[in-house]
């Protein structure tokens, strides 16, 4: 299974947090999954430690299941539901967590985290908050497989790799469409067709090479994550236990990497590098 490197976790904690914001869950937590398990190591809204670290066996317990399964698991009351097995209970308890789902976060590669949501209470969650619960899951898994692609891919300056048949293909397709411009009678369309495929040509060519943006730390990620949802300074502050002073302090780091001047360019510039999903 590929490596959970720093990105992959701080991508993994903002969705957690995000999660949190998005659906109105009192507690959202997650983990990687490595061959032994669950490793739960991201939370929003707990009030203890109980569920601090705790690793979640392939075969027990309703993230065990989840990853068993590959499909979303919800209990309504956990400490009776009989189709998970009951290993973590104390933990659970402890927490006070009663209704949970647990959603498997599936790339190609296999599951590679899961996102629990939870109530204090019994009862559903509802499908709306699954819904976007699962949402939120299959985004992480994008970032991840481009996070895994990126590891596979080394990076050494040059031109980032692209099949060569497929440039080949296009080189082909310019060519044939710039002959075929040459046969029509109207000059001013025969021009604008022949000018279009220069274009075409040239936007190939830069498309080809790798252009190294800035790069920005697992704090700027997660207050730049949080802002890309909608949230406020003092929101983020809190969801981050972090001063409204250090938010804007990311926030301007941020900007000033990008040479932009509000979040929200900030935040289609992350994207635009491959920063965020």
């Amino acid at each position: 299974m590929p490596q959970f490197t720093g990105a992959h976790q701080s991508a993994l904690r903002r969705t957690v947090i995000g999660c949190r914001r998005l659906t109105g869950l009192p507690v959202v937590f997650a983990g990687p999954v490595d061959s032994a398990g669950v490793v739960l190591n991201e939370a929003s809204g707990m009030r203890t430690g109980a569920l601090d670290g705790l690793l979640v066996a392939r075969d027990s317990g309703l993230g065990g299941r989840a990853v068993q399964l590959g499909r979303p698991v919800s209990v309504h009351d956990y400490s009776a539901a009989d189709t998970i097995s009951h290993d973590y209970d104390r933990q659970v308890s402890a927490e006070g967590l009663v209704s949970l789902v647990a959603i498997p976060v599936s790339t190609g590669r296999g599951v590679r985290a899961v996102l629990y949501g939870a109530l204090r209470r019994r009862g559903p969650l509802g499908d709306r908050t699954i819904g976007q619960l699962s949402d939120a899951a299959s985004a992480l898994a994008r970032e991840l497989t481009r996070r895994d692609d990126e590891l596979a891919t080394p990076d050494i300056g040059g031109p980032a790799a692209e099949p060569s048949n497929s440039r080949d293909d296009l080189r082909s397709l310019v060519a044939e469409v710039s002959e075929l411009a040459t046969r029509i009678e109207d000059p001013g369309l025969s021009t604008e067709i022949a000018t279009a495929c220069r274009r075409l040509q040239e936007a190939s060519r830069l498309h080809g090479r790798r252009v190294p943006g800035p790069s920005l730390s697992a704090r700027e990620l997660d207050v730049l994550g949080l802002a890309s949802t909608g949230c406020r300074n003092e929101e983020i502050a809190d969801l981050l236990t972090m001063s409204i002073t250090s938010v804007k302090a990311q926030l301007r780091s941020t900007m000033r990497k990008f040479g932009v001047h509000s979040r929200h360019a900030a935040v289609s510039a992350a994207r635009a590098n491959g920063l965020m999903p």
